[in-house]
């Protein structure tokens, strides 16, 4: 695509476009209007003009051909260079540019005089209208004439009013919207301060499990030189009863130590191991580690 299709479709998108290194096209929106010569009657628009001062890369351009394009970002701007170069060159050879759909540039005693393309619709409230000729009506009688201006001039009051229209059309919707969305945020505001301090007093009391801190006092049931006899032993005790039981470390000697419980008194563990050593385990011992 070239460059100039480029930048006649960022203007239908944008206020600003600039070519760095060569200068921007500005564009304000206008209402409908008839020529100088009373020929051509025009409907709402852009006016573009050019400021050969503005110069300084803001990645609009390049990045739209890099997109558009599907090239990288440096091919992009290496073309726009060349597109640059091969202008300017142009411009001081000839003293006139031409830039397709957008207007033309002479170079009248060191200046750039911009003359934009008045067939070239901008605005996108536009597309589709184009300019009407109205040679014939100035040829028909006085009369006629005066009709047929008359009718113009409604046709010219009405594209005004329809881009007048349309302008305060879109600026209803997005003031609704914002309305619309404050609104929204306003009551999802009021419902969060609702959920977090109406809470009632009758919600379910929830219980979280708490690992139990084990005494220093052990019966020990026995020790063993691999782990798995240790896991073994261990789930035998909790089959009998014994639902705390569990390591309690590796001794000097390597040997994995499983105690049948723990205890935080020694008259609680002197009392057990009695009982234990009656019962089940006649070479049951307390063990006291911390």
């Amino acid at each position: 695509m070239k460059i100039s299709n480029h930048i006649f479709n960022l203007l239908h998108e944008h206020d600003c476009v600039i070519i760095p290194g060569f200068g921007a096209f500005v564009s304000r929106n206008i209402s409908a209007k008839i020529s100088v010569d009373k020929t051509k009657i025009f409907p709402p628009n852009k006016e573009i003009s050019f400021n050969k001062n503005l110069v300084k890369n803001d990645g609009l351009l390049i990045n739209n051909i890099s997109l558009i394009e599907n090239i990288s970002y440096e091919l992009a701007e290496k073309k726009l260079i060349n597109w640059v170069s091969k202008s300017q060159k142009r411009i001081e050879k000839n003293r006139y540019f031409e830039i397709k759909n957008i207007g033309s540039i002479s170079l009248e005693n060191s200046k750039y005089i911009f003359t934009p393309n008045q067939n070239s619709i901008f605005l996108k409230e536009s597309f589709g209208l184009n300019s009407i000729d109205s040679s014939e009506v100035l040829r028909e009688k006085s009369s006629t004439n005066n009709s047929y201006l008359k009718y113009a001039a409604i046709f010219i009051v009405f594209l005004a009013l329809t881009g007048i229209f349309s302008k305060n059309y879109i600026d209803s919707i997005n003031k609704f919207n914002e309305e619309s969305y404050a609104q929204a945020n306003a009551e999802i505001e009021q419902k969060i301060q609702k959920a977090t301090f109406s809470i009632k007093t009758s919600l379910p009391i929830v219980k979280l499990p708490i690992k139990k801190q084990y005494g220093n006092f052990h019966i020990i049931a026995g020790s063993f030189r691999l782990e798995e006899n240790s896991a073994k032993k261990i789930n035998q005790l909790k089959n009998k009863g014994f639902i705390e039981a569990r390591k309690v470390g590796v001794n000097k000697f390597g040997l994995f130590q499983v105690a049948f419980n723990s205890y935080d008194t020694v008259d609680e563990a002197r009392l057990a191991l009695t009982e234990i050593r009656l019962d089940e385990d006649i070479n049951a011992w307390l063990l006291i580690k911390n």
